[in-house]
């Protein structure tokens, strides 16, 4: 569909093209060992290690979406099924580096005690509860699920960005290339979605401006260990280069369709508290 006077046509995105190329384990293509001689630190495999944990959660968040009217787009559910396949096998490939390094596979790695905030209970609902809170919010709920995975594009971009200056490794540096290749398909059928739903329907972005308003950063986030949030947050978003950061993606989030400042203020508010 093209919105009169609007850019984005989602023709633009071919989804045959997209599903019959989709990106399977990355590990044989991935040159690991240059981390014997030069190995990463303490800090940039924490990093690392709670990034492939949010690439990990993605089916978990697949799970949450397709219970709601999203699942009777074909197109989208097309793409959502193939988006997280490909999210598996990014994990899988940060999972590699860690192996490199002697330590243990994500899901092999305990974590500590979660966070229980109260402001972040909606995020805690269940499929279910999901299910149901869905019923009277129809259609409209794609643009709010399309633009909220725009924006966790956005902020893992931050992070991975974060991630590589910090390192300043030259073999993560080709890994994350890799990664990047990947997720810059992810990001632009997210943002195609996103802008035409917006611009089509006043009620999409009433719901999504209320999403976003909750929704917690980044997608899978809340299951993590509080000592992890904490420690991405600082290194992600603090100082005054992190508010930088945090900044731009809510000046991305201001841009979109009916969306505005202060709906952008809140998501940098959010990354940053």
């Amino acid at each position: 569909m093209t919105i009169d006077g609007d850019p984005y046509d989602t023709t633009e995105f071919d989804m045959r093209e997209f599903t019959l190329t989709a990106q399977g384990t990355l590990r044989p293509e991935l040159d690991l060992t240059p981390f014997e001689a030069s190995p990463l630190g303490d800090d940039e495999l924490r990093l690392l290690r709670h990034l492939g944990r949010l690439e990990a959660a993605t089916m978990e968040h697949l799970r949450n979406l397709l219970v709601t009217a999203t699942h009777k787009d074909a197109r989208v559910t097309a793409f959502l099924v193939t988006w997280a396949f490909e999210k598996f096998w990014l994990a899988d490939a940060l999972d590699a580096v860690l192996e490199a390094h002697g330590r243990p596979r994500l899901r092999d790695d305990e974590e500590g005690p979660r966070r229980h905030a109260a402001s972040e209970a909606a995020e805690r609902r269940g499929p279910i509860t999901r299910a149901l809170e869905a019923i009277n919010k129809g259609v409209p709920i794609v643009a709010e699920h399309m633009t909220t995975g725009l924006v966790d594009e956005w902020v893992l971009g931050e992070a991975y960005d974060v991630l590589e200056l910090c390192a300043a490794s030259p073999a993560l540096s080709a890994v994350l290339d890799r990664v990047r290749a990947i997720k810059r398909r992810h990001e632009r059928f997210f943002d195609l979605e996103a802008h035409w739903r917006l611009a089509d329907s006043a009620r999409a972005v009433k719901q999504t401006r209320a999403s976003l308003a909750k929704a917690v950063w980044p997608i899978g986030a809340i299951e993590r260990a509080d000592s992890e949030r904490t420690f991405f947050d600082t290194v992600v978003w603090g100082g005054a280069e992190g508010h930088l950061r945090a900044d731009s993606v809510g000046d991305r989030v201001a841009a979109l369709p009916g969306l505005d400042a202060r709906v952008g203020s809140t998501v940098t508010r959010k990354l940053t508290a």
